[in-house]
């Protein structure tokens, strides 16, 4: 029987983010250790929702609307949980049969666009054995740079990282929204979209 804490733990997202140098030898190097592609460069639109006073913000919570191949999802992230080196929070995440609709749903609730981002994203995976449990990780090619996303146990995603040549220094926590406002001086918008 599940407990209320195994199933918290289930929902906890672990993950950090890796500035990418260069994607080819990136690629060249995940394969090398054996990962296999799921998903190549597919575009992936992202909506931030929250109410107009920022309820959720203020509760270090965030509602996310995803757009990506073809499918919609919905995720709701809790406050993170503290830890110097790596995300952690809590992650509920569903698919929406009609993302635009529930979109006009959540419009119709309260709910308005605090920020959107865009990128291209390739996904990769592989299973572990030993100590080494299942890791995602993911290409992301984004309008403010390329990084690496690696989801999965903290031992995981250490080795992994050692493997590919960063170090702890290297990992990054903040999220997408986060890392935009620090890469631009003067925000012309809340959307990190690219050009047309």
């Amino acid at each position: 029987m599940k407990t209320a804490t195994s199933h918290a733990r289930k929902n906890l997202e672990i993950e950090v983010k890796l500035k990418i140098a260069s994607r080819r030898r990136l690629r060249a190097r995940l394969k090398a250790l054996g990962f296999r592609e799921l998903c190549h460069r597919k575009f992936e639109d992202n909506w931030i929702l929250d109410f107009p006073r920022r309820n959720l913000f203020k509760k270090h919570c965030l509602l996310r609307l995803r757009y990506f191949e073809g499918t919609a999802l919905l995720t709701f992230k809790g406050p993170r949980t503290a830890s110097h080196h790596f995300k952690i929070r809590e992650e509920l995440e569903t698919e929406v049969a009609d993302g635009t609709k529930f979109h006009r749903i959540l419009k119709r609730l309260g709910f308005i666009q605090v920020f959107r981002y865009q990128k291209y994203r390739s996904i990769f995976e592989k299973i572990g054995s030993g100590r080494l449990k299942r890791i995602l990780i993911c290409i992301d090619e984004t309008p403010i740079g390329d990084y690496l996303e690696l989801e999965g146990p903290r031992e995981s995603i250490r080795v992994i990282s050692e493997q590919l040549g960063y170090t702890l220094q290297d990992f990054v926590t903040q999220s997408y929204p986060e890392l935009y406002v620090k890469n631009k001086q003067r925000l012309q918008s809340r959307e990190m979209v690219f050009k047309k």
